[in-house]
């Protein structure tokens, strides 16, 4: 009797345990306690103002925007995806598509708008005598916003100097102020706090001859793999015995550990490391420049660098056009995903970086002519729009691609710039929690 009792007791513990597993099983499950929701951050384009008016292009007219000018709070929409900006910044409706602020005068400046991701990078500008560059630093933000500055040159890094901006504005500072009589240099702007853009705006002069100017595109970080997607040669019309053209390439290890660095040559004629930038030694946190005089001078050309320490890196070309003088600075290029413009009318040649090229180009012409064009290749291929171009998006169909924009002098202009194809803003994800009642008990 005792035994069955045992036996009993099991069984009534073991179907107590299958009820409880059955009852956990078949009640509804609570519903999770957070979402997941992803949207673009708004950028920020840069005024030159004076007495240059620059556009800031949009890729749609309908995405709403606002003055940064110490004033304006809310973003409105406008009536049309060309913005003149004379003395104030604009902040941009956060959207897939990338804005572009173009400044045309005797020379031709075009830089992406952008965000800061909490420090941006410059490799470029001057503070030599020539030089009337000038480093944005634009607070979209309601508070007041403070940066780090930090310059390096051949000789070293110099101390950083830290900046306030008050709320809602631009500070601009003198380069040569930061670095007197410099001509080889690299900023950081590191944001402290606060919602901060910069800007880097190279313009020279020689008494009341201009020299040229272009912006200095930012670049997100240091990287041990960089490409220079889009370095120009004189090709068509502007192969003259009056025009000139020459390249200088300007590298950094901003870190505290010296690189070992190799530099290759990639054109249609294919790919070759020059005599003395295979596996040379870069010091650290010194500037060096390095002029490229075995670089394709007919044709277009890009640059990959591969290196044992992060670093950056860009390409300043010169052009003489008769009597006249021009530069252009070639930055960094991302990863090509996807990428979208508008180039307000401007004639660009893009090219192509990459082991297997395979892109996908839609355009809208400046008479409302719809382009598409498949491009694949490898190692180096280009692109020239038949005719002036706004609205251009860009698909890569593969990975290890980049991408840039060379915009050639016209309409009588001698202005010349180089635009990568990186995107102003990234897609965010951010974590949001939902309220839920349930959670709820009454003690």
């Amino acid at each position: 009797m005792k035994i069955k009792a045992a036996y009993l007791k099991s069984l009534s513990f073991i179907l107590s345990l299958l009820l409880l597993a059955f009852i956990a099983y078949s009640a509804p499950t609570r519903s999770k306690q957070i979402k997941l929701t992803s949207s673009y951050p708004a950028t920020v384009c840069p005024a030159l103002g004076g007495e240059i008016t620059s556009t800031a292009a949009l890729t749609n007219s309908k995405i709403s925007r606002r003055q940064i000018d110490g004033r304006s709070k809310k973003l409105s929409v406008g009536k049309s995806n060309a913005i003149s900006l004379k003395s104030d910044a604009v902040l941009v409706e956060g959207n897939p598509g990338t804005a572009l602020t173009f400044a045309i005068n005797k020379w031709k400046a075009v830089v992406p708008c952008s965000v800061s991701n909490g420090e941006q990078w410059f490799a470029g500008g001057s503070g030599a005598l020539t030089s009337k560059s000038v480093l944005h630093i634009i607070n979209s933000g309601f508070s007041e916003a403070s940066v780090d500055i930090e310059v390096f040159a051949p000789n070293g890094a110099l101390p950083p100097s830290t900046v306030s901006i008050p709320q809602n504005s631009t500070k601009k500072i003198s380069v040569d102020t930061l670095i007197p009589g410099e001509e080889v240099i690299m900023i950081a702007v590191k944001t402290k706090s606060g919602r901060v853009s910069s800007y880097l705006f190279d313009e020279r002069k020689k008494g009341l001859k201009s020299l040229g100017a272009d912006f200095v595109a930012p670049v997100a970080a240091p990287t041990k793999h960089l490409t220079i997607a889009a370095i120009t040669g004189l090709t068509g019309k502007l192969i003259d015995r009056n025009n000139l053209i020459n390249h200088s390439m300007r590298l950094l290890v901003p870190g505290k550990i010296d690189a070992e660095v190799e530099v290759i040559i990639n054109s249609k004629d294919g790919n070759f490391v020059p005599i003395g930038l295979s596996q040379f030694s870069a010091a650290s946190q010194r500037v060096l420049n390095i002029p490229l005089t075995f670089a394709p001078s007919n044709q277009p050309f890009s640059i990959i660098i591969n290196s044992t320490q992060p670093i950056l890196a860009s390409v300043l070309t010169n052009l003489t056009f008769s009597k006249s003088e021009e530069f252009a600075w070639a930055t960094a290029s991302d990863q090509l995903t996807q990428w979208s413009a508008n180039l307000i009318g401007s004639k660009p040649t893009l090219t192509f970086s990459g082991d297997r090229i395979n892109v996908l180009i839609t355009a809208v012409s400046i008479n409302g002519k719809k382009i598409e064009e498949r491009i694949s290749g490898s190692n180096f291929t280009t692109w020239q729009a038949p005719t002036g171009l706004n609205r251009l998006q860009v698909v890569a169909k593969g990975k290890g691609i980049s991408g840039g924009v060379i915009l050639f002098p016209e309409s009588g202009s001698i202005g010349s710039s180089y635009i990568p194809m990186n995107n102003g803003a990234n897609l965010e994800t951010a974590a949001e929690p939902i309220s839920d009642a349930g959670v709820i008990t009454r003690g």
